[in-house]
């Protein structure tokens, strides 16, 4: 059965790798299946799809976010984390640095070697 605590874990080891900019930790997270949701964008189905993607993403910006649970939902092989968001995100380009507040959804999947990785994460924001 998977737990709370190791899906907190996910993400916080995912988080630490995201704020360090590198891409091939982050994607060490993911299902090779898996999808990213961003807002405004089509999905990234895949990791092969999502190295780019993130190569793209901390090419622009820095990360300052941070992550708040609300909900979650757990099965032997699944999990759902359901929460919310804040902080800025500092662009590479020397600008102002861009408030972000939003919520998130994400569906976890149990690999075969028992390993918890993501399997969908979309996110939106709550600021016009």
């Amino acid at each position: 059965m998977i737990t709370v605590e190791e899906v907190k874990k996910l993400r916080a080891d995912y988080m630490k790798a995201q704020d360090a900019d590198d891409v091939e930790a982050c994607l060490a997270y993911w299902d090779e299946e898996g999808a990213l949701m961003p807002p405004n964008e089509p999905i990234v189905q895949g990791k092969e799809a999502m190295r780019p993607w993130y190569v793209r993403r901390f090419n622009q910006i820095r990360h300052g976010v941070d992550i708040h649970f609300d909900d979650f939902l757990v099965s032997e092989d699944w999990s759902m984390a359901q929460g919310r968001f804040e902080g800025s995100f500092i662009p590479r380009d020397g600008s102002d640095p861009i408030e972000v507040r939003g919520k998130y959804l994400e569906l976890h999947k149990r690999q075969a070697d028992g390993s918890l990785k993501f399997y969908r994460h979309m996110w939106s924001s709550d600021l016009p």
